[in-house]
């Protein structure tokens, strides 16, 4: 099958990296019809919050990556599906136009939806005409392809429910991650005072994550010196973060506010990590998706606490292949973490079996696999208005 991955989408993107090794991997003819939109991440959500300034800059920019991606398409050979990658949300109308004319199946793999993402990060506030009139937009949006990938039923039934999508026009595909060194290690090394269990966070402050818990968490631990906290990245929530460890004079936290490629992160971080951390905030939406920074470690072979949600157990088995906590409460993290800490053999267990769920669920050629399946069975083949 011959599919295109359109769009001015982020190609850094680990969702649309996955999919597209993914999809070479299991057969597929790949061939990408890109021209790059977004400078940055603040630069998506100025946009999304329809801030005059940003979209008076974004339109001449969105005019260009149309001209390009019509030149691009036009010296296309034929094709039998596109897929318009995450982060490509404005492309939908030119796909769906240029999809059509080729007689060819058009899927939507948007990863996020702006209207959720505002409102979960507190940059619109519910109910504010501003975010009623980007839900509007993504509403007419999200009618045009014939498929939308969801990263799970929890996240798809929330979506449908939002933009008053089809159901029938939903499928899931997890997010995945891309291979990561050698596995879990053989065996899990007994914490000291001199060598303490390093417990990493790694990701973009965003509320989601619940970095306060994180930091309450450690604050509960702050005499235990045989466990010790690195949290890695940048983003929203940083800054106060930061101020809070401050406050609270916890001894047991580094910050390390660097945004490091992959492969620096994971030979740097993740590898000498012996537990990670996925998302603990209490908002809704971190019952619907288990994110990218789980997978990440579960491919590099280390165990990972995160919150118990329907979207985990969905996707993963708790207490096998991740360990879980109630949302929002930094005492039950932090308990988790000194049994995990006492409990070596519990965490290579933990490793050696989410690895295994990743080789097996959500590795790229599984994923590749499971697309290259559902275009073969019709996905994405009904017409959007």
């Amino acid at each position: 099958m011959r599919i295109v991955y359109f769009g001015g989408y982020d190609r850094g993107l680990g969702r649309n990296r996955i999919l597209m090794e993914g999809l070479g991997a299991s057969g597929a003819e790949l061939m990408e019809c890109a021209a790059p939109l977004w400078r940055s991440t603040e630069d998506k959500l100025a946009a999304a919050g329809a801030r005059p300034a940003a979209v008076a800059t974004l339109l001449p920019r969105l005019a260009w990556s149309w001209a390009t991606l019509l030149r691009r398409h036009a010296r296309l050979p034929a094709y039998q599906a596109m897929v318009v990658g995450a982060t490509a949300h404005l492309d939908l109308p030119l796909a769906a136009r240029l999809a059509r004319r080729r007689g060819a199946a058009l899927v939507f793999d948007p990863l996020v939806s702006a209207t959720e993402t505002l409102e979960d990060r507190g940059i619109l506030a519910a109910g504010s005409r501003r975010l009623a009139a980007v839900a509007a937009l993504e509403r007419r949006l999200w009618q045009l392809p014939g498929g939308i990938l969801a990263d799970s039923a929890a996240h798809g039934e929330a979506w449908a429910a939002a933009l008053r999508l089809d159901r029938a026009h939903l499928a899931v595909l997890p997010v995945g991650s891309i291979p990561l060194g050698d596995g879990p290690p053989r065996e899990a090394r007994i914490p000291t005072v001199e060598e303490p269990l390093r417990v990493l966070y790694f990701g973009q402050y965003i509320p989601l994550h619940g970095v306060e818990v994180i930091l309450s968490a450690a604050d509960r631990l702050r005499d235990d010196a045989r466990i010790r906290f690195q949290l890695v990245g940048r983003g929203q929530t940083l800054e106060a973060a930061e101020a809070m460890a401050l406050r609270l004079r916890l001894p047991n936290v580094d910050f390390h506010p660097v945004w490091l490629p992959l492969d620096q992160l994971y030979r740097r971080f993740i590898l000498p990590a012996d537990l990670c951390l996925g998302i603990f905030g209490d908002r809704p939406k971190t019952t619907r998706v288990v994110p990218y920074k789980v997978y990440t470690a579960l491919a590099a072979g280390r165990p990972v606490i995160s919150t118990d949600s329907p979207a985990v157990r969905e996707l993963l088995t708790p207490g096998r292949e991740i360990h879980v906590v109630p949302p929002g409460d930094p005492a039950a993290l932090a308990t988790a973490v000194l049994a995990l800490t006492e409990r070596p053999e519990q965490r290579l267990a933990l490793a050696v079996a989410g690895h295994e769920a990743w080789r097996q669920r959500f590795s790229p050629r599984i994923l590749g696999e499971a697309l290259l399946t559902l275009l073969a069975d019709g996905f994405g083949r009904s017409a959007g208005r």
